[in-house]
Parts: C-alpha cells; sequence; structure tokens
C-alpha cells in the first residue's frame, strides 16, 4: 500500500464526554493521561453500565484475571475499567501505518493484553469503493435489549417462552482508523503549478510594470518573460497571476488618481532642478496641466525660434487632450520642450497652456506652427503677440481635394499650377497676389468661398511671405508634430489611468534622450572621408553635427560641380558674383546674384537658402572658393548646428532611487557574471555555490523578519514612483471628455470621403456639354 493509503489512528468516545460533561476526576485516584488523548478522545476504555454493575452482565473471573483498575465515574453509578497494559502495545495518538489489516491487528493485539474482545464495526467508503474511514469497537458494545425471561405460559398457548441470555454491555471502547488525505506527490514538473512557484517574485512584479511603462499589457508581458527565460516552463506564475497583479495596482490607485499624479509631479517640482509644473481644477476636477524639466528648457533655450504643437487624443481613459510641443534639435530630429494635457480645446484652455509654456520658458519663439483650428489661431495671437504664426500646407492642401469638383481633381494642368504657386519659396509676396488671381480667373475659381478664404489668410501660409523669417524653412507643416504624437501613442494607449500615461511619457521620454545621446556619440566618433580637397569641408567636419555636416557637404559638391560664375564686379565694396547654376543634365539653369564683402567676409546670395535654413548655399560656397577662403565665416554657423550646442551629460535619464539603482546594478552585475562563466564550468559552479549561500542567507533573513513579507501595496507605491497613497483626495479625475469630431457613435465620413464615393458613382449626361459627368 502507497503512502497514501496509510491510516491515521484516533479513538472517539463522545457519546461517553456527553453522558459525564466536563467534570474532572480526582487526580489523586488515578492518572487523567492514561484516560485520555488528543482532541478528547478515549483508547482502550470501557464504560460499565448500571444494569451491569447490578449483577446482571458481571464481570466474569477471567476479566477479573487481567491487571486493572476499576473505579466509579464522577457520578458514582458507573463503573470505569481501566486496563493496565505494557506502553509498547498501547495505541498510540496519530500514529500511521501502511494497510488497514496492520492497523487492525495492532489493537486487537492491544485488546488481547488488555482482556476483551474486538470487532470491526462501520465502514465509510470513497467513490471508487475504497475505505475512507473504519471502526473497531468491543464485541460487547451495543445497547441492551429491554425485554423479558419469563418460562411461564400465561395464556395457555401451549408454547413456553425461551429462556435467553446476552452479553452485551453497551461497552464505548473503539479505535477509529481513517486514511490520510493526503495528495499524492508532486513531480518536478508539476511542482510549477503549485500556489508557493506561482507566486509573483519582486522581479516579475517590476517586468509587469516596466512592460506597461512600453504598452505591453500583462498577457504580452507573460508571453515575453516565458521568451526570455526559455520557454513556460522555467516561469513560475501564469499569465493569469501577471493579469491580477496588474488589477490590483489599478484597484489600489482606484479613485485617487488623478491626486496621485499631481502629487507625484509636485513631487518632482520639488526634488529635481528647474522643473515646472502646472495645473488648474475646476470644482475639484483636473482640468489642465503642463510640466516641463530642465532638458526641456534647455532645449528651448537652444532651438525653441521655430515651434510646432498639434492635439493628439486616446492616450488615456478620460480622454483628456495630449498636446506636446516640438522643436528641431541641432541633429534636425524632433524633440520635445514641454507637453500638457486638457479637458477640452477651448480658447480658454489653449490660452492657460500658452500661459504656462511662456511661465516656464520665459520668451516667446520665433515662429509657431499649428492646423488650422480656431481656438488654438486665437489663443497664439493672444499669448504669442510677437510670434510669427504659421499654418500647416499639408492640412490646407489636403482639403484642396474637398473643395474642388471632381473634373479639377482631374485636371492635371491645374493642380500643377496651383501645387507650383503655394510651394513656390524663391517669389516675392506681389508675384504670387498677381499668379493667384490669373490662376483664379482661368478657371473659374474667384468666386468660391474657399478659395476667398485661403487667400484672405495668405500671409499665414504662403511661403513668399516668409523670405525674410530666419530659419523659416525648417517647418512648413505640422509632420513633425503628427510624427511625435504617434510617437508618443506607441507607449500609450486608450486604456491607460493617469499615472500610467505619465509613466508612459518619461518611458518615451527616455528612448528620445537615448536616441540624442546615440547622435551625439555619432557625431564625435565619425570619420568622415574627404572627397575634395577643400579647407571648407574640413572646417565644417569640426564644427557641425554629423548630420548638418552631410548637407553642408552636399552643398559644397554642388558648388564644384554644378555651379559657374559668369561675371564678377566690384560695387561700393561689395564683390558682386552672377552665378548659374545647373542640374546633372546641364539643361535646367537657374541665375544667383552672390554678394561677398571684405574684411568683414560678410555674404548674402538671392536665393535666401541661409534664411531658410541656416545653411550657407552652393552659391555662397561657390564664391568663397573662387576666392580661397578656407573656412565658414563664424557669423554663419549658427550655434544651433554646433555638434556642441548640448552637453551629451544633460540627456541622461534620471532614476528613481537609490534603491532602484542597487537593483539594476545588482541585476547587471549577475547577468555579467554568467555572460563570463558559462563557457568555464569550474567557475559556473563556484559562482553558483556563492549564490547558494547568498539565498539561504536570504531565507534566513526572511523567517527571522516576519515584517519583511511580501506587501503588494508598498511595492505598487515604490514602482508607481510616488511616497504614499492619499488618505483624503482634494482632485478628482474628468469624467470621460468628448472632444471635437467624436459625433456619434458611428464614424463620421469626411469631405474627402464624400468626393471619392461621388466620383465613383455613374455618371449622366449633361445637355449643357453634351459629356457624361457629376454635374447636370
Amino acid at each position: 500500500m502507497s503512502m497514501s493509503d496509510c491510516f491515521d489512528y484516533s479513538s472517539d468516545d463522545t457519546e461517553h464526554d456527553d453522558q459525564y460533561g466536563d467534570e474532572a476526576f480526582d487526580n489523586n485516584q488515578y492518572d487523567e493521561d492514561d484516560f485520555y488523548h488528543s482532541d478528547d478522545q478515549h483508547s482502550g476504555r470501557i464504560q460499565l453500565s448500571d444494569y451491569a454493575s447490578e449483577g446482571t452482565n458481571r464481570i466474569d473471573s477471567e476479566e477479573e484475571s487481567f491487571n486493572s483498575n476499576v473505579v466509579d465515574s464522577p457520578g458514582g453509578k458507573t463503573k470505569l475499567w481501566k486496563p493496565i497494559v505494557p506502553k509498547e502495545f498501547m495505541p498510540d495518538v496519530d500514529a500511521t501505518y501502511q494497510s488497514l489489516e496492520e492497523a487492525v491487528e495492532m489493537y486487537k493485539l492491544y485488546a488481547d493484553k488488555a482482556g476483551f474482545g474486538v470487532r470491526l464495526n462501520t465502514v465509510t467508503r470513497f467513490g471508487d469503493k475504497t475505505i475512507k474511514r473504519t471502526y473497531v469497537v468491543c464485541n460487547k458494545m451495543g445497547k441492551i435489549p429491554n425485554r423479558s425471561t419469563d418460562n411461564l405460559d400465561p395464556e395457555g398457548t401451549g408454547r413456553n417462552k425461551r429462556n435467553s441470555n446476552f452479553r452485551i454491555t453497551d461497552c464505548k471502547a473503539l479505535i477509529k482508523f481513517e486514511r490520510e488525505a493526503q495528495p499524492p506527490l508532486e513531480t518536478k514538473e508539476e511542482k510549477r503549478y503549485s500556489k508557493r512557484a506561482r507566486r509573483l517574485s519582486y522581479k516579475d512584479k517590476e517586468f509587469i510594470v516596466r512592460s506597461a511603462t512600453s504598452n505591453i499589457g500583462a498577457t504580452k508581458a507573460h508571453k515575453l518573460q516565458a521568451s526570455l527565460q526559455g520557454g513556460y516552463e522555467n516561469v513560475g506564475p501564469e499569465g493569469v497571476d501577471y493579469k491580477k497583479f496588474r488589477r490590483k495596482m489599478g484597484n489600489i490607485i482606484g479613485d485617487k488618481d488623478a491626486q496621485l499624479l499631481v502629487d507625484k509631479m509636485n513631487m518632482r517640482k520639488d526634488e529635481l532642478p528647474n522643473y515646472t509644473f502646472e495645473y488648474k481644477c475646476v470644482d475639484s476636477v483636473l482640468n489642465a496641466m503642463f510640466w516641463a524639466d530642465e532638458t526641456d528648457k534647455l532645449y528651448y533655450k537652444e532651438f525653441g525660434d521655430v515651434i510646432s504643437f498639434d492635439a493628439t487624443f486616446r492616450t488615456n481613459k478620460y480622454g483628456m487632450i495630449f498636446v506636446p510641443f516640438t522643436a528641431i534639435d541641432n541633429h534636425k530630429h524632433s524633440i520635445n520642450i514641454g507637453a500638457g494635457l486638457l479637458s477640452n480645446e477651448s480658447i480658454e484652455s489653449y490660452r492657460w497652456l500658452l500661459e504656462a509654456f511662456l511661465k516656464a520658458h520665459g520668451k516667446h519663439p520665433q515662429l509657431v506652427l499649428t492646423d488650422q483650428d480656431p481656438a488654438i489661431l486665437q489663443a497664439v495671437e493672444a499669448i504669442f503677440p510677437s510670434s510669427n504664426h504659421r499654418l500647416c500646407m499639408w492640412h490646407i492642401m489636403k482639403k484642396l481635394q474637398a473643395k474642388v469638383s471632381a473634373d479639377f481633381l482631374k485636371n492635371i494642368d491645374f493642380r500643377k499650377r496651383f501645387t507650383k504657386l503655394v510651394w513656390n519659396v524663391y517669389i516675392e509676396p506681389e508675384v504670387f497676389e498677381s499668379k493667384w488671381k490669373l490662376l483664379m480667373r482661368r478657371f473659374k475659381l474667384h468666386e468660391k468661398r474657399w478659395f476667398k478664404d485661403m487667400y484672405r489668410d495668405r500671409k499665414l501660409w504662403i511661403p513668399a511671405y516668409f523670405k525674410d523669417m530666419p530659419l523659416h524653412g525648417l517647418m512648413k507643416t505640422t509632420s513633425r508634430s503628427e510624427s511625435v504624437n504617434s510617437f508618443f501613442n506607441k507607449y500609450s494607449n486608450s486604456g491607460n489611468l493617469l499615472i500610467y500615461f505619465m509613466m508612459n511619457y518619461d518611458t518615451a521620454i527616455g528612448k528620445q534622450h537615448n536616441g540624442q545621446q546615440k547622435l551625439e556619440h555619432d557625431t564625435k566618433n565619425a570619420k568622415h572621408e574627404m572627397t575634395l580637397p577643400s579647407g571648407l569641408l574640413e572646417h565644417a567636419v569640426a564644427v557641425y553635427t554629423k548630420t548638418v555636416f552631410y548637407e553642408v557637404k552636399k552643398e559644397i559638391f554642388k558648388a564644384v560641380w554644378y555651379c559657374s560664375i559668369d561675371s564678377v564686379e566690384m560695387i561700393d565694396g561689395w564683390q558682386v558674383v552672377m552665378i548659374t547654376q545647373t542640374d546633372k543634365s546641364k539643361q535646367l539653369k537657374i541665375k544667383c546674384k552672390v554678394e561677398l564683402k571684405f574684411p568683414e567676409k560678410e555674404v548674402k546670395c538671392s536665393c535666401n537658402h541661409f534664411i531658410r535654413t541656416g545653411i550657407l548655399c552652393h552659391h555662397i560656397f561657390a564664391v568663397l572658393k573662387n576666392n580661397h577662403v578656407e573656412e565658414i565665416p563664424e557669423q554663419y554657423i549658427l550655434r544651433r548646428w554646433r555638434r556642441d550646442a548640448i552637453s551629451s551629460h544633460l540627456l541622461a535619464m534620471e532614476t528613481e532611487d537609490d534603491t532602484f539603482k542597487l537593483l539594476i546594478e545588482a541585476y547587471n552585475n549577475i547577468e555579467y557574471c554568467l555572460d563570463h562563466f558559462k563557457r568555464s564550468k569550474e567557475k559556473l559552479l563556484e559562482f553558483v555555490e556563492k549564490t547558494r549561500n547568498l539565498k539561504q542567507a536570504a531565507m534566513e533573513f526572511v523567517s527571522s523578519n516576519l515584517t519583511s513579507s511580501d506587501n503588494d501595496e508598498e511595492e505598487i507605491i515604490r514602482m508607481l514612483g510616488i511616497h504614499s497613497i492619499p488618505d483624503e483626495i482634494n482632485i478628482h479625475p474628468p469624467s470621460f471628455i468628448r472632444t471635437k469630431g467624436n459625433g456619434t457613435k458611428k464614424r463620421m465620413v469626411s469631405a474627402i470621403e464624400k468626393v471619392v464615393a461621388a466620383a465613383k458613382k455613374k455618371t449622366r449626361m449633361c445637355i449643357g456639354c453634351n459629356q457624361y459627368v457629376n454635374h447636370n
């Protein structure tokens, strides 16, 4: 019989206990321990009833020959017989036997030494008919029958009653054997399903939280952990355990979400240098907030001449609108210079946001690029009166398809003329206005309302009106803002709590800063091949970042191969040079005038390339090379393009606390050792032995410090980067916000989709032009 089939011994005399209650025996007469075992159960104890004590069922001589103690019960009405049996034959409470037969044989031997007989009594079985529980009782157990023994026949039936006797004395001696409810031993493969094996370690909890900061849910985090650990059998917790922990985090945060976020941001404001955080509440509900750290402010100081911002949605469960501010750094990459959350897109909300932005950075940008949102237009005009506001040309050109008929969309001549006119960066405003009017008359569009509105706002989007504005060519559309919004949306989702959103934002910013550090490293360590023996090229390598250098190199290359000098003359101390530029086919020719003044090395070109981009054009490089100038004039090397514009150490990501730093260091140390010891079995065994000792020390520490047991709430608070869960809630999150364009549950059909759908309809013959078209 297997270990799972073992039987436990215990005795039972509940009926006897109920009869005599809790009265104690006189310890001077006998030892109580000889009568009682655990749980008030009796072993080998025989109760003599009152009837037997009167002589009807006497103790025979054979029974009296055994050594025993006969005592009175506490009530004095019953005799109790305590057999004296050697200790080695006494049943042991909670003893275990390999089989039922062995257990019964033990009790038979005890009963034989005590002087009474036994028999099997009640048997309880499992569903599979195996024995679950059985009782072995005294053979004199049972209720005494209530009947007479008269041998006369008073009724004259002719039949005498039989004389009879019985030996039942209602003896209470019994023993119970019960099969242990012990489950079968688990195999090594099954141990990972036990509750202990599935318990989340701190590393598991941290992995769940860190995965969430990159918009990886609990289920995907479990799959990822299984892949990293080499299989699901190496991961203790199940996927449902990961989800339960994530749900527990949400339950702990609960309705304190907005309060926790504000407390966390205020904590950063107090602890981090030069950190700005502003928020606004309406009736104790979070309405708007803005934040910018030290790096954002440094970026704005160096690269804040041209900025853009655009709202994005579906970043949190409350529908708050996320508005990041974007600029271009010295590597020509998009960077964040601050961000905000709004509960609505009203003029008041945008005014508050721009005021907070201005308060944090202290100066107006030169150029602000946005879409055509009326609320943004009015807010920018009110808060940034000295800044130039430019509308996104991509949004405007996209609307063109919905503002003209399908015939115009098919008209290649119209599309070509219109596109060339509005994107032209070389013409003067007067030339644009005259050509616009001619185009409108030619195609009979001068009465169209949309074209009238666009012409009225021409100074907000036509490049000709930004010719004299420095760096206006860096941004002509909000595509960079759209790209940044898409970048942030990869790290967040529409079901985020606000505290989760901020963790996602921090991860995205960390990714952005890491990219900046990589670009700084590439610039510092890049080795460039000089295809041209030019001092200008060598000087450009020394001062510009890698990205900007490639653009300057392209301009110098064009100066050598595609530019020719037509004439040179001196006018009022200026060297005036006429340049002819050709393309690769030598067919397209462009005339430009370059003026150079010595000794200041002041230079200007009619193409305005330097004003648009901050980089000298190939026309100027051709003139400098012709005058044997080996270095780019200092005044034309903008600081925003220099390789030393930002110190790389300022881009280092902020860590959370000293404990987190130590954890990261511990993980890195272990990974480093495993990586270098994996090829040496001897070193690996030595390392494993040391880690075993450390594990044993950790187990001893846990067992000796009961308060050090896992506390999910404390760990969650630490992982969320907050000090504690507030008891009082003064700031509540907003209810779900319906932003512009939400409409009904049915998706809104855009004007472009309507035009495309109309173009696919079957056409009819127009009686005016006798053609199959969409008009009549």
